[in-house]
């Protein structure tokens, strides 16, 4: 029987321990993308009340339909941006002479863009006028970097 973390013990940990992420990649890609699904939900949603949307006429269907249009954005946006993480972070992979399935960076982004995407969700909110998507991938592209040297580490202490 295997052993599933939850969503909660997921974003702490994802914040923090960097020792989880060789875990959460090996659950795979589709719980990695249905973890930043639910996170960027739950963001949106959160933004989207905190903004107040719709809120000057208390129209439920008009709050509901601009969270899920910015759902849809937020979390495409997410995608892509994870994208371009992985596609430098692959090149650091060659510098730090590792082989590291695609897939797998990809799934080890995606968790390590939980505190960029926390961050970045509160300054859109507090600014909206501002894209801060460059600080986004910087942060999660240092995580990841991290993290990748922290495997590193792992893997030369076994092997001594």
């Amino acid at each position: 029987m295997e052993y599933r973390t939850n969503f909660i013990k997921k974003i702490i940990t994802s914040i923090y321990d960097i020792k989880v992420f060789s875990k959460y990649a090996k659950e795979g890609i589709f719980r990695s993308i249905s973890y930043a699904m639910l996170l960027t939900l739950i963001l949106d949603g959160i933004k989207g009340i905190l903004k107040g949307d719709g809120l000057s006429n208390f129209n439920l269907s008009n709050i509901m339909s601009k969270i899920i249009v910015n759902f849809g954005i937020d979390f495409l946006g997410l995608l892509f941006n994870c994208l371009i993480v992985v596609s430098v972070a692959l090149l650091f992979t060659i510098f730090m002479k590792m082989i590291v399935k695609y897939i797998a960076l990809y799934s080890l982004t995606l968790y390590a863009a939980t505190l960029p995407l926390i961050i970045k969700t509160v300054l859109e909110t507090l600014n909206p006028n501002i894209n801060f998507d460059t600080i986004f991938i910087i942060g999660t592209l240092t995580y990841v970097i991290l993290v990748l040297k922290y495997i590193k580490d792992e893997i030369i202490k076994s092997i001594s």
